[in-house]
C-alpha cells in the first residue's frame, strides 16, 4: 500500500511499500513546493506560453532510461518504451566512473525502464520532481536512493554527455520557436476554436530532452508538462511547429475527448485511441493549411511517418471523411463526432 510521509512541511508519496518495488523511490510533491527550497530554472526560450528548457536533470533522468533500454535484447514483437542510443554513445570512462555510471544504469534497468514514462504514474512523479533542481537536488521529493544516485550519476553525465546534449537540444529550441514563432497566433486562434477552451493562461513547462521515450515526445497534465526528445528525426524543421501544437493540445483537449468517448460508449463502441487520433488529425491539419498559405509544403506528422498505415488504418477513412469538414466549419461538433462514431467498424 502506498502511504504519506510528512517531511519539512512536504507530503511526500512513500512507494517502498508497493509490491514489485524492493529498492524504490519516493515521489511527487502534491502540496506545492516551496520556493526556497528549488533553484529556478531558466527556459532557453518561449513562445506564446510554451517555456522550453534544456535542463540537466531532465536530461539525466532520461538518458538513465534510455541507456537502461539499450541492455535489453531486441525481441522481435515486443515494443521498446524507449529511444534507442545512438553510434557513438559509449564513451571511455575511468574504472571508478565505470562503475558508478553502470549501477545507475543497473537501477534504472531494474526498478524503472519497464515502466512507461508517460502512463508509469512513478515516472511521471520522478520527471516533476526534478523541476527546478539546483545541484544539489535540494528539495527533490525522493528517498535517499533515488536522490543519492542521481548525484552520483550527475558528475559524469556532465563530463562525457552532456555538452553535447544540451547543444543538440539549444539547437533544436532555436529552431523550432523561429518557425513556431509567425504561425502562433493563427495557429492558436483555430485549436481553442476547435477544443471550444482558452489557451493556457500560465507558462507551461516543455523540457527538451536529447534522447527519451520511443515515440520521441509525451505529455503529462495537472499539472501540463511536455517532454520532447530532440533527436527524433520526425520532429525536425516543419514538424516541430506541428509537435509542439500536438502536445499543447494534451492539455486542452479534455472536452473534445469526452465528447468522442460519450458518443462512443451510448453506440456501444470503445474504440481505443480514437480520441487520439483525432487529436493529431486536427492538430497536424490546421499547421498543414497554415503552412500552405505561405506556400509550405507540409506533410502532416500521421502520414509522413505512416502511423495511420501502422497503426490506426480501421480510423483513416472515419477521421479523414468525419474530421475534415470540422476544421473546414462545414460541420459543427457534435456532427463530427457522431459521424465519426457511425463510420467506425
Amino acid at each position: 500500500m502506498a502511504s504519506f510521509i510528512e517531511k519539512g512541511g512536504l507530503k511526500i508519496l512513500s512507494l517502498s511499500r508497493m509490491p514489485g518495488m524492493k529498492r524504490v523511490i519516493t515521489a511527487l510533491v502534491v502540496m506545492t513546493l516551496s520556493a526556497a527550497s528549488a533553484a529556478a530554472e531558466t527556459p532557453v526560450a518561449e513562445v506564446s506560453q510554451l517555456q522550453l528548457y534544456s535542463s540537466f536533470w531532465q536530461n539525466l533522468h532520461h538518458f538513465l532510461y534510455v541507456s537502461a533500454w539499450a541492455t535489453r535484447p531486441v525481441v522481435p514483437g515486443q515494443p521498446r518504451l524507449a529511444m534507442p542510443l545512438p553510434p557513438g554513445s559509449d564513451v571511455s570512462m575511468a574504472p571508478d566512473e565505470k562503475a558508478t555510471w553502470d549501477h545507475a544504469v543497473t537501477v534504472y534497468e531494474r526498478d524503472f525502464a519497464s515502466r512507461d514514462l508517460l502512463f508509469g504514474q512513478r515516472m511521471t512523479m520522478i520527471k516533476l520532481g526534478l523541476v527546478d533542481r539546483d545541484d544539489k537536488l535540494t528539495g527533490a521529493p525522493y528517498d535517499d536512493e533515488l536522490k543519492t544516485l542521481l548525484l552520483s550519476a550527475a558528475p559524469i553525465y556532465r563530463k562525457y554527455w552532456w555538452p553535447a546534449h544540451d547543444a543538440g537540444n539549444r539547437a533544436w529550441i532555436e529552431d523550432a520557436v523561429r518557425q513556431t514563432t509567425k504561425y502562433a497566433p493563427a495557429i492558436i486562434a483555430r485549436l481553442t476554436t476547435f477544443y471550444g477552451v482558452p489557451w493556457f493562461g500560465r507558462p507551461v513547462r516543455v523540457d527538451v530532452v536529447r534522447f527519451g521515450k520511443s515515440q520521441g515526445a509525451y505529455t503529462s497534465n495537472n499539472p501540463t508538462h511536455i517532454v520532447v526528445a530532440s533527436s527524433d528525426p520526425g520532429y525536425a524543421q516543419w514538424s516541430s511547429v506541428e509537435m509542439l501544437f500536438h502536445e499543447s493540445s494534451h492539455g486542452l483537449f479534455r472536452k473534445t475527448q469526452l465528447a468522442i468517448e460519450d458518443v462512443a460508449n451510448r453506440a456501444g463502441k470503445m474504440p481505443r485511441d480514437l480520441w487520439h487520433v483525432v487529436l493529431f488529425y486536427i492538430a497536424g491539419e490546421v499547421t498543414r493549411q497554415e503552412l500552405a498559405k505561405d506556400g509550405v509544403e507540409y506533410k502532416p506528422y500521421l502520414y509522413a511517418i505512416g502511423l495511420f498505415d501502422r497503426a490506426w488504418s480501421r480510423f483513416r477513412s472515419p477521421v479523414e471523411t468525419s474530421v475534415q469538414p470540422y476544421i473546414d466549419g462545414k460541420a459543427t461538433l457534435e456532427q463530427m463526432v457522431t459521424s465519426l462514431v457511425t463510420a467506425i467498424p
